[in-house]
């Protein structure tokens, strides 16, 4: 790239960074912009910059030449140690032997400006600030600053015949810059750039000098009213801020916030025009998808709202109005806590939402609030802080689900899982009671059917003795029918013991005790797996499958096969029989209680609803293959993450 000669001495650079330091190697302060010397008169040329001011961003406890050199072009926050401890924002630029710090006062409110008596001439025309003092000046100008003004121009002329060394540094300044840079002739046409606006263009320097900006960034959806704006400030010799979008060498375009300052001679001549061109194309795209979100927003079922970062509402979707009941205007800038929350609100989870939102951290909770008219109801609330580029909060955003009919659904569940626990308590101590009670008089009528074949043995005729036996199998059938009851009213999850059960020690235990009459055979094909279940429940499980195969058998040679199948999902086991089927009709009826589908003097129909039972507390399941005269499987299904 060529070099160019600038007609600028110190005061122009005043003008474009009138808040600079020029620092040299051993950190003191060469020089100091004319508005920082007005707002921080204790600062001190060839004094150190840490004698005054803290760097808090990056944090730098003692300032080394390598603590700037792993800082240059990043943001950094300068606190004055004295005074009302004024923050600088700016960054750090390496000139030859010299640091050079450019920035800004940081400025949150109109107080602030006041409070140092800074007019617009304090700032340059490109700095973010101007907006806030363009409100000023336009409420504040008076006669008096009007000739202040003047004054300052005189001051600007007069400047331009002195220090040289000023415009040297301004031009590796604007090089380095970050933000494309652009400088023209009266006439609009392009002299200078600097490398920025090269790389964000896409154009080489000759492609563009000779070429006014307009030709070259004039894109095919620019805003002709924003050109003509523009064009027209510049050729008057004033300053301009457009926001208009800029083409590139390749035919795209990105949107651009426009800034341009004209320059003047010692005599009032217009020799220059500086412009900044800086890249918005983030932020407009950030300002669509808010507007895509906030449509959106308002056709959401679920309430939206939008806080400020000191947490009052600003916008909130219909939604919002329907479930509390407030209109858009009774809310907009109060904020949400006081004006929804009430005596049954959980003072825990407000803690934890103010903690959240103190903190910028996302947050998720279930909360009563109430309604414009006092009524209550749950909501479901999500929402998070919104964050700016340099990772300051600007916003809160929050969903809020009407979960109230949820929340009933839930304590009617509760309120029926409470009751069905004390019936199912109450059931099991009337199943004993009831047991108990039924049980004594079956044993002293068993004892006094004893005593009395045992008196009058040899006396009663054959039927009498067939009657009494007839009568004692009655009752043997009756105490085995309370027991299972009684069996079957304890099952439960609450009871289950986690234990490693070997099943085909269990089995074969089954098979060694229960009655098997001789033309039954009962086997177990393969091994058996080892369960993490309760032994008694699969115990119970298995005899009482088994037990029902073998009184069902009608074959003269009857067989009961037992087996298994064991995956890395789940456990299958099967006990089929060469019986007499089971009508398909019938397959869900075998397993409810009191259910039995041929008269059978030992059965009690509670073994199959005893297998359901069991089976279900595992999370298992249970059924039947079966065709008529070829037997019947009973199929049982265990997850292994349950057993």
């Amino acid at each position: 790239m060529q070099n160019f000669t600038f007609s600028f001495n110190e005061e122009n650079f005043n003008n474009i960074f009138p808040f600079h330091i020029l620092l040299n190697e051993e950190f003191l302060i060469k020089s100091m912009g004319r508005s920082l010397r007005k707002i921080c008169p204790l600062l001190k040329e060839n004094e150190r910059i840490d004698s005054f001011f803290y760097f808090k961003r990056p944090f730098i406890d003692e300032v080394s030449p390598a603590d700037l050199n792993n800082n240059l072009n990043q943001l950094t926050l300068l606190e004055c140690k004295t005074g009302d401890k004024l923050v600088l924002r700016g960054q750090f630029q390496k000139i030859g032997s010299f640091f050079i710090f450019m920035g800004s006062p940081w400025f949150v409110s109109l107080d602030d400006v006041k409070q140092r008596k800074l007019s617009i001439g304090d700032f340059s025309n490109f700095d973010p600030l101007l907006d806030l003092l363009q409100i000023l000046r336009s409420q504040q100008i008076t006669t008096q600053e009007l000739k202040e003004q003047l004054k300052i121009n005189e001051e600007q002329k007069e400047a331009l015949k002195q220090d040289r060394e000023q415009l040297n540094l301004l031009s590796l300044v604007a090089s380095a810059n970050e933000t494309a840079i652009v400088f023209t002739t009266p006439d609009a046409k392009i002299f200078w750039c600097n490398n920025a606006y090269l790389q964000v263009t896409g154009y080489t320097l000759d492609e563009i000098i000779g070429k006014s900006p307009i030709e070259v960034g004039r894109a095919y959806n620019s805003d002709k009213n924003a050109l003509i704006q523009m064009a027209d400030l510049f050729y008057r010799g004033e300053s301009f801020d457009v926001e208009v979008t800029h083409g590139r060498k390749d035919g795209s375009y990105f949107w651009t916030r426009t800034k341009g300052q004209p320059i003047y001679d010692s005599d009032g001549k217009l020799v220059q025009y500086f412009a900044m061109i800086e890249d918005k194309t983030i932020e407009k795209e950030q300002e669509e998808q808010l507007r895509l979100l906030s449509l959106i927003a308002q056709k959401n079922m679920n309430a939206v709202i939008i806080c400020d970062k000191e947490g009052y509402i600003e916008w909130c979707n219909p939604a919002f109005s329907n479930i509390t009941g407030y209109d858009f205007k009774e809310i907009i800038g109060k904020k949400p806590g006081p004006l929804l929350q009430g005596p049954d609100s959980n003072p825990e989870t407000i803690k934890y939402l103010n903690r959240q939102i103190k903190k910028g951290e996302p947050f998720s909770c279930e909360i009563i609030n109430y309604k414009k008219n006092g009524e209550s109801y749950w909501i479901k609330i999500q929402g998070q802080a919104l964050y700016n580029n340099w990772g300051q909060i600007t916003r809160y955003f929050a969903i809020e689900e009407d979960i109230t009919e949820h929340k009933q659904l839930e304590k009617q569940r509760e309120q029926l899982l409470i009751s069905l626990e004390k019936s199912n308590t109450e059931l099991e101590d009337y199943a004993q009671i009831v047991s108990h009670d039924l049980k004594s008089p079956l044993r002293s009528i068993n004892s006094l059917i004893a005593w009395i074949k045992e008196d009058n043995e040899g006396v009663f005729n054959e039927q009498t003795t067939q009657y009494f036996s007839m009568i004692e199998g009655k009752l043997e059938k009756m105490d085995h029918l309370i027991q299972g009851v009684l069996t079957y009213s304890k099952i439960n999850k609450t009871d289950l013991v986690k234990e490693n059960v070997n099943l085909q020690e269990v089995i074969e235990n089954i098979i060694n005790i229960i009655h098997i009459p001789q033309n039954i055979s009962v086997f177990i094909k393969g091994t058996m797996p080892i369960l993490k279940a309760d032994r008694f429940r699969m115990h119970q499980l298995f005899q009482n499958l088994i037990s029902n195969a073998v009184a069902y058998v009608d074959k003269p040679s009857g067989i009961v096969e037992i087996g298994a199948e064991s995956s890395t999902a789940r456990h299958i086991f099967y006990v089929r029989d060469n019986g007499p089927g089971i009508e398909k009709k019938n397959f869900e009826k075998v397993f409810k209680i009191f259910q039995s589908l041929e008269k059978n003097e030992k059965s009690t129909g509670l073994g199959l609803s005893i297998v359901k039972k069991i089976v279900d507390n595992y999370n298992g399941r249970v059924w039947i293959e079966s065709e008529l005269g070829q037997g019947t499987t009973f199929y049982i299904e265990f997850p292994v993450s349950n057993i």
